[in-house]
């Protein structure tokens, strides 16, 4: 047990104030922040070298050391006390062999090393300076062969050789608002670009695989009315607000309009695409899903909510001629993978002859592939009352995928396995029989991947395709990495056992797990209980931890989740504060059934918020140990929604309700907003505005300022000015209906905080004051400093 830890427990045991003071410092050491670095060796990040070698960095509690692993046994990559001596030597002073920093190990032993920003060389027991570390510059998007790269500067878009300042400019007609590369406005980082000065490669633009063609497009907002942006506080210490505007449409208006064409690089010369109708008023980029074997088809896929239908596409760069190759219509939710922000389950395969396509034709997510010559099926990959999850390759010269999937075995439906199949749909293997979460990834959507900074997952499948790196846990278990024949599935050797010993010794409880019903009566919903540390006397008061939106699910499956946020923030430290934390996936979330996840297509969030009323109902009836009569909620962005919906709606049940960064009225959102709900209906076939006022009449049960005059308990809103996801005039516009309603609530204004602010000091620190004192009935400490004690 930690002394932090220990402290807090001697406190507790204390005077009522400092017993208040004590739990508040439990919590605090076991925040998500504070839990992040406690576990080593949670996962094995390979460097491949060769057909089945690798490289990869143990955690130790003093560094990290190197780890070889060739013809499948492990051992130390070089030894790092001769590689630190050297680096002493060469730089004149002390480095420690647990903490060199490795750019690369080579086949023939050598090591790249980074050190002071020089890039060092060490080899038969000598080490060189090879010279200071080139930093790329992140706005520039570099050729294949690294030679050139292509920027975005003053509406147009340049050519620039790497070895030199020299540029070439490619285009001459952009202006403001019809730019060449722009990030468009309504990629949410429209005001966090002009404050900052922020720069992107050209946005949606690629290379070819020779580097013959760039390829993307424009986006035309000059016709969308700007939206205003106040920053009451402004940065520059000066007293006197400052007004950003960003050509952000909202729900009804008219969308940017995109175009798109090649350039060829050698001569400039400009090949517009014939992309159809359709495409102009919802696309904003072109993502290359692959290219043909001759680089001069590029594969597209696009999603059009207008027309309901999921297409894969294809342009001849030399031509501009666009081919839709593959086309389904699609009614609810569009997913060409199994959840929103993942990157599309396709592949092309054969050089642009076949292809990989992801459907929920039967009402779950599987695989097909198509003959592109004619767009016919060839045969279905996988089918039964499971999901596929995330492709993690592609076999051609075996004849078979590698995939990760959820729902086929007894149990949790939503812990993923890895499975491999042949590419006619036989032979489907299992290759991780343990009922844990094996937690292969595949790489992100491309704007996410750009808007949050995430990178690429590496390739847990070594380029033979003979061996499987796997890493497995349950929300009580640490993570085990092993290595995996592909054959099939059978152990190779044990790589890493997770050590969670740190984070135990905080005091952190993981969570507990159940299956309830949903409001149907017939649907199992599968969830997390934290548990409040043992020994209370009374029952606990709980609190619903919720999310609630249709992008993705949120209730922790691996040792990973259940102490880091996603969609539910703190979990863990509200459980030591002495509450219950409920965490559930209802229906309208994905990862199961299209039926499950189209349950909350029209009615947005309120099937899912009656699902976690049924199960906090069963929970707190079969359960002694929780308050029924004592039930708050909380949530952020999605969640800040449905949390502030949940009191409205639910008066009965919810007694407190902390709303962060909610969007409490759709007709007043991005226009986006469709690819997460059914399209803007005004009546007479109508999905455009009529005038500035109109509201959709499919979305004007869900303004949550219809339901302001329920308001019976304590509701929390929390905002921050500089929001571009949940833009702060809906949390103000929400609250101008309670205001008409004569109801009492709190607002927390947070200035110049933008969509991700739940991890600050200040704001965990209120909202723990809100339901100590609303829900726990307790006084709070006053003004309670996080992580400043003496």
């Amino acid at each position: 047990m930690n002394a932090q830890y220990q402290a807090a427990v001697d406190e507790e045991q204390g005077e009522t104030d400092a017993g208040i003071v004590g739990r508040y410092r439990m919590a605090e050491a076991v925040l998500d922040a504070n839990l992040a670095p406690l576990v080593l060796n949670e996962s094995v990040h390979p460097h491949w070298i060769g057909e089945q070698d690798f490289w990869y960095r143990r955690q130790r509690s003093d560094g990290g050391e190197f780890v070889l692993v060739a013809q499948s046994a492990s051992r130390p990559a070089f030894d790092h006390a001769v590689v630190a001596a050297a680096m002493s030597t060469a730089l004149n002073r002390h480095v420690d062999q647990w903490s060199l920093v490795v750019e690369d190990i080579r086949p023939d032993g050598s090591l790249i090393l980074l050190t002071d920003n020089h890039r060092w060389q060490f080899v038969g027991g000598a080490i060189a300076d090879l010279g200071v570390l080139e930093v790329p510059e992140p706005h520039v998007l570099v050729a294949p062969d690294k030679s050139r790269g292509l920027v975005a500067r003053d509406h147009n878009l340049y050519l620039r050789t790497s070895k030199s300042d020299d540029e070439r400019k490619l285009t001459d007609d952009g202006e403001a608002d019809f730019a060449w590369g722009k990030y468009p406005d309504a990629g949410l980082l429209a005001v966090v670009r002009q404050r900052s000065g922020l720069r992107f490669p050209p946005f949606g633009w690629s290379w070819s695989p020779d580097g013959a063609f760039v390829v993307g497009g424009r986006i035309d907002e000059r016709h969308i009315e700007p939206y205003p942006f106040l920053e009451s506080v402004p940065q520059d210490g000066g007293f006197r607000p400052k007004v950003y505007t960003i050509r952000q449409p909202l729900t009804g208006e008219p969308n940017p309009v995109f175009s798109a064409c090649a350039i060829e690089v050698a001569t400039g010369r400009q090949v517009a695409f014939d992309l159809p109708a359709e495409l102009t008023s919802e696309l904003s980029s072109i993502e290359p899903i692959a290219w043909s074997d001759d680089n001069r088809r590029l594969f597209f896929a696009a999603v059009l909510h207008g027309v309901r239908e999921a297409r894969l596409m294809d342009v001849d760069v030399t031509t501009g001629a666009v081919h839709t190759l593959i086309a389904e219509r699609i009614d609810g939710f569009i997913n060409l993978g199994c959840e929103l922000y993942a990157q599309p389950n396709i592949r092309i395969l054969a050089g642009g002859r076949e292809a990989i396509w992801y459907s929920q034709r039967t009402g779950f997510g599987h695989l097909y592939r198509y003959d592109l010559a004619t767009g016919e099926l060839i045969d279905p990959l996988t089918s039964g009352d499971w999901v596929v999850r995330d492709i993690l390759d592609v076999d051609e010269t075996n004849g078979r995928i590698f995939f990760t999937a959820s729902g086929r075995e007894e149990g949790d439906p939503y812990l993923r396995r890895v499975y491999r199949v042949d590419l006619d749909g036989t032979n489907l293997t299992l290759l991780t029989p343990e009922d844990a979460d094996h937690t292969l990834n595949g790489a992100p959507a491309a704007m996410i991947a750009l808007l949050f900074g995430i990178p690429a997952p590496p390739s847990m499948i070594s380029p033979d395709r003979k061996l499987l790196i796997d890493t497995y846990s349950t929300v009580s278990s640490p993570g085990v990495s092993v290595l995996r024949s592909t054959g099939d599935g059978a152990i190779v050797r044990t790589l890493e056992t997770a050590d969670a010993s740190a984070l135990f010794a905080t005091g952190w409880r993981p969570p507990e797990p159940f299956v309830a019903k949903a409001a149907d009566g017939t649907t199992d919903l599968y969830g997390m209980i934290y548990r409040p540390a043992p020994g209370s006397r009374e029952p606990a008061p709980v609190i619903d931890a919720i999310y609630g939106g249709p992008q993705i699910a949120v209730t922790p499956r691996n040792f990973p989740a259940a102490r880091r946020a996603l969609g539910g923030y703190g979990r863990g430290a509200f459980a030591a504060l002495g509450f219950a934390v409920v965490t559930v996936d209802g229906r309208g979330t994905p990862l199961r059934s299209k039926a499950f996840h189209d349950a909350g297509h029209r009615a947005f969030a309120d099937t899912c918020l009656d699902d976690h009323v049924a199960v906090l109902r069963q929970l707190c009836e079969s359960d002694p140990t929780l308050d029924g009569e004592r039930i708050g909620i909380y949530g952020h962005s999605f969640g800040g929604y449905t949390s502030a919906r949940a009191i409205l709606r639910h008066p009965d049940v919810y007694k407190v309700a902390i709303s962060m960064a909610g969007i409490h009225n759709l007709h007043a959102i991005y226009r986006s907003i469709a690819s997460i709900t059914a399209a803007p209906d005004y009546g007479e076939g109508l999905s455009g505005k009529p005038d500035h006022r109109a509201v959709p009449y499919n979305y004007r049960e869900l303004d949550n300022a219809l339901l302001a005059a329920n308001l019976r308990g304590k509701l929390m809103l929390v905002y921050g000015d500089m929001d571009e996801n949940a833009f702060p005039a809906m949390t103000l516009q929400f609250c101008d209906a309670l205001n008409r309603a004569n109801r009492s609530y709190d607002l927390l204004y947070l200035p110049n905080r933008m969509h991700a602010f739940t991890n600050e000091p200040y704001l965990v620190r209120r909202v723990w004051d809100y339901f100590i004192e609303h829900l726990m009935g307790e006084k709070p400490p006053q003004n309670y400093d996080m992580g400043n004690h003496k």
